[in-house]
């Protein structure tokens, strides 16, 4: 077994949650991800602090995928 990684990005919406986990897991570059649903980002864009609702994915898998 490869080094294991644990991927974490957010996504907008449960629709690109759902299809980038299912395409990770079919195409074999994830064991599994999980989506977490009710996540409150906070950042700066273009000079002003923004907030968003967003979806966030744990990604399993190793460093050679």
């Amino acid at each position: 077994m490869g080094d294991v990684r644990l991927v974490v990005t957010t996504v907008d919406s449960p629709e690109a949650a759902q299809g980038i986990a299912d395409s990770l897991v079919a195409n074999r570059l994830a064991a599994c991800v999980n989506i977490l649903p009710g996540v409150t980002s906070v950042y700066r864009w273009q000079g002003s602090v923004a907030t968003a609702e967003e979806w966030l994915l744990l990604i399993k898998t190793t460093a050679e995928r």
